[in-house]
């Protein structure tokens, strides 16, 4: 290897200036103008990045940083999973300024990972990103996975980073074998350049690791084939247009979303593509034997039968149109996820309710929420205070069971008074332990018939009676 065996190619040929940043250029100039305007006290939204791996997002951040001499202020995905650690580590970042009193740019890198683990990140990040005095840029590479990230999304402008044309990768790759001294052939270098399907960072890392040998066409087949995602809405795109079940295949394999979650999104955007009734009942009839296939799977535990449903899903829905759809078409986030997302917390008071109300009525929690709960709602409303009190409801499952908010007058009315009840039964339930305070129990005489059996079964009852309390 030439030059700095040590150092990296995307560090040692980082750009110094926006001119040298490869790619994107229209994102460049507005990032720069958004950057000027903090400079000269404009307060602007935060920036959102979003776009394939090794398009320049992280890059173009640092240089921003770099170019108007602020302070860099660094968080990665890890280290903002929940809301407290939003709000002590980003929060802090946000608010203050810089040691020196010069501003500071806050990079929240990698900001889709929140998902995976989010216990109230979301909701926290949003307001920070509302009352942020310092610019912030997030980083991401899919902001339409996953619903919990659309508060953010509405916070931000977004910038889509595109995959870079390969003749700017290919001239900016015969720039660097030139200052690096590394032999290359014209047509290789175009090779390694659409090889790298728009990651420039990537074509940076394979001429430095050819840079020993040179950069020939029997050296690049070496380098194999690199398997590159893409976002999904590239994805689903792909399958609805292709025209033979390798291009369906190919368009697959680069996802990075399970089948299941790839299927309810061909679901949810058949009717959007087809706009023939043929068409899209050709779709749902492949789409449904898929989901056949899938079902056999889970009863079945075999499967074999992947290899039918996942072509059926994609290659089928594909090629059951009777002729080519052209145009841009919206594709939709699918509505299920969606529903399921805002219904959440209903979802889960409905559960609690079914474990307290069907574990006191000898039913199990879906069988009671299935076929009882609509009846037991009527009965509630009746009398929410015993019932409230009976099965030590919460304010949240009483408000639901009323169909209103928890925070109401009448929720905490009820609250109070199914309080009140418990308090009065446990009252009641010590008052025959309290009667016999002050008094040998093991003295107190029982005559006639049976008199010994009756005193041990007093004796044993009242201890029983002392463990509970």
């Amino acid at each position: 290897m030439r030059g700095n065996d040590t150092q990296l190619f995307t560090e040692k040929f980082f750009p110094r200036h926006f001119g040298e940043f490869v790619g994107n250029s229209d994102i460049v100039q507005k990032v720069q103008a958004w950057g000027t305007a903090w400079a000269e006290g404009r307060k602007q939204k935060p920036l959102l990045f979003y776009g394939s791996p090794g398009t320049g997002k992280t890059c173009l951040a640092l240089l921003v940083a770099k170019f108007f001499g602020w302070q860099l202020y660094e968080l990665n995905a890890s280290d903002f999973r929940s809301k407290d650690i939003i709000e002590k580590n980003v929060g802090a970042a946000v608010q203050n300024a810089s040691f020196f009193g010069k501003q500071r740019l806050v990079l929240l890198d990698e900001a889709d990972g929140l998902q995976a683990a989010d216990r109230g990140g979301a909701a926290a990040m949003t307001k920070i990103l509302r009352e942020a005095p310092n610019p912030v840029i997030l980083t991401a590479n899919d902001i339409y996975g996953d619903q919990k990230f659309a508060p953010i999304r509405s916070e931000c402008e977004l910038l889509e980073f595109k995959k870079i044309n390969y003749l700017s990768i290919a001239k900016r790759l015969r720039e660097i074998c030139g200052l690096e001294k590394i032999p290359f052939e014209e047509e290789a270098v175009k090779e390694l350049a659409k090889g790298c399907a728009g990651d420039f960072r990537s074509a940076l890392l394979d001429i430095q690791a050819l840079s020993g040998t040179g950069i020939a066409k029997e050296s690049i087949t070496d380098l194999g084939f690199r398997a590159r995602q893409e976002n999904v809405f590239k994805i689903v795109e792909k399958i609805f247009k292709a025209r033979t079940m390798q291009e369906s295949r190919e368009a697959r394999f680069k996802s990075d979303i399970s089948d299941d979650l790839l299927m309810k999104w061909i679901d949810e955007n058949i009717p959007r593509h087809f706009t023939e009734n043929q068409d899209i009942g050709n779709a749902y009839n492949a789409l449904s034997r898929a989901d056949i296939f899938e079902g056999r799977i889970m009863n079945r535990q075999h499967y074999g039968f992947k290899r039918y449903s996942s072509e059926l899903m994609a290659a089928g829905v594909a090629l059951s149109r009777s002729r080519d759809y052209s145009g841009w078409i919206q594709y939709q986030f699918p509505g299920l996820l969606r529903k399921l997302s805002s219904n959440r917390g209903a979802r889960a008071i409905k559960k609690a309710i079914g474990e307290k109300a069907g574990k006191a009525m000898h039913s199990g929690s879906k069988e009671f929420i299935a076929n009882d709960l609509v009846f037991f709602r009527i009965f509630f409303a009746k009398n929410p205070e015993n019932f409230s009190a009976a099965f030590d409801f919460d304010e949240k499952e009483i408000a639901f069971l009323l169909e209103t908010k928890p925070e109401t007058k009448k929720v905490q009315k009820i609250l109070e008074k199914a309080r009140e009840i418990k308090k009065s039964e446990f009252l009641a339930k010590r008052r025959p332990l309290q009667a016999l305070e002050g008094k040998d129990f093991e003295k107190i005489p029982f005559t006639g018939e049976n008199g010994t059996e009756k005193q041990e079964k007093a004796r044993e009852e009242t201890r029983n009676q002392t463990r509970l309390f």
